[in-house]
């Protein structure tokens, strides 16, 4: 029952996006508006432009970002779904919640792993970044542990959100310094030491550095490759995984008119 339910979420959250084709436009061209806008204008202030070509140094960091968007937006169907008094329906069937929390987690995983997928395919060709097969499977392992990651704190924050209008605001607040602070615009060596430590505690940033590990291992040595180590990366994304499932599941019962007896077989 519990295999069924959680392929129930998946294939339904997939279905909901391949209808929303506004979604699945913007992300698709995202990557490509910051690569042309961002780009020139980093590039000319870019302290390693005589090691590495800017466009290049983003590559991995445009990756992570559609790896954000792809799994947080993805969690924003938690929210719709309680408005609608979907997830209230969900939550009395015969089913543990962990489960509806492991569904919705694995399909922002599944939905910020193809979206990146899709992205790479034209970005790195564009840039004329050829990866080795040892170097495209790590970073194939990096964005999917990275979707799961941001996917399942995604869910965490929408677990707890009543209405679109809060997670749309929350998401405006946490979207923007996740980002900053992952490396993917500049190392993040170059932080100042309070915003150094900061980046330990965003998850997107082992992500990135597990793109770039995979991607820019050539510039290494210049510091323009990954600055933290890959078991670290990967110890820390799947962390962040758990802590957002565990996180999640107690929240999601949290529903006006469904008695908490109705949870406590399935707890």
């Amino acid at each position: 029952m519990g295999a069924r339910a959680v392929y129930g979420i998946v294939v339904r959250e997939w279905l909901r996006f391949l209808r929303q084709r506004g979604r699945v436009l913007s992300s698709l061209a995202r990557p490509f508006v910051w690569l042309i806008f961002a780009g020139a204008g980093f590039a000319a202030v870019f302290a390693g432009r005589d090691a590495i070509d800017y466009r290049v140094y983003m590559a991995p960091g445009l990756l992570g970002m559609v790896v954000m968007f792809g799994a947080l937006l993805a969690a924003l169907s938690t929210v719709t779904d309680r408005d609608a008094g979907v997830l209230r329906m969900v939550l009395v069937a015969p089913i543990r919640r962990s489960t509806i929390a492991i569904g919705k987690a694995l399909a922002a995983t599944l939905l910020g792993t193809v979206q990146t997928l899709a992205v790479a395919a034209v970005l790195l060709p564009l840039v004329g970044l050829r990866p080795t097969w040892d170097g495209a499977l790590l970073a194939l392992a990096g964005i999917v542990l990275s979707s799961l990651a941001t996917g399942s704190l995604g869910v965490l924050l929408a677990a707890g959100m009543r209405s679109i209008e809060n997670f749309a605001g929350v998401m405006n607040f946490v979207v923007f310094p996740m980002l900053f602070l992952s490396g993917a615009l500049y190392p993040i060596g170059h932080l100042g030491p309070v915003l150094h430590v900061l980046t330990y505690l965003n998850p997107l940033a082992y992500g990135v550095d597990l793109l770039k590990h995979a991607l820019l291992a050539p510039w290494t040595g210049a510091g323009y490759g990954g600055e933290l180590r890959v078991a670290l990366d990967v110890v820390a994304l799947v962390g962040f995984a758990v802590v957002g499932l565990a996180g999640a599941t107690p929240l999601l019962a949290r529903e006006g008119g469904v008695t908490r007896a109705a949870f406590r077989e399935r707890a």
